[in-house]
């Protein structure tokens, strides 16, 4: 590995614990930089590159979600308990090609959110 990416990754370690202490400590910014003796603008200097790092990261994690989980074109069937009283109730219908899917009301969250895991799966 590059010395310079090391060193690299070792200072924003270092800026990342250093905003993850001034945010956690319930002072405002200027106050704990002034009792910890470190200039504010380098402490937001190290709190853009570790906020810019982040985003980075957040950025390459939402490319392998999208690109780990190929659609499958297999039909996927969930069974879903409807209670008898909201007969007639509809919430929410939805509706695709020839494929119709209501949501009665009261359906608990667990309902709601097995029609939603079939759905994405279409």
């Amino acid at each position: 590995m590059d010395v310079q990416i090391v060193t690299h990754e070792v200072r924003l370690q270092k800026w990342t614990d250093i905003v993850k202490t001034c945010r956690s400590s319930g002072k405002t910014i200027k106050k704990w930089c002034a009792d910890n003796d470190i200039d504010i603008k380098r402490y937001y200097y190290w709190q853009r590159k570790v906020y810019l790092q982040t985003c980075r990261e957040l950025e390459n994690v939402q490319k392998s979600i999208h690109t780990t989980f190929p659609c499958d074109e297999t039909p996927v069937f969930a069974e879903i308990n409807l209670p008898k009283n909201n007969a007639g109730n509809i919430a929410v219908s939805i509706h695709r090609d020839t494929m119709q899917v209501n949501v009665y009301s009261g359906a608990d969250a667990a309902t709601v959110e097995t029609v939603f895991a079939a759905l994405r799966q279409l």
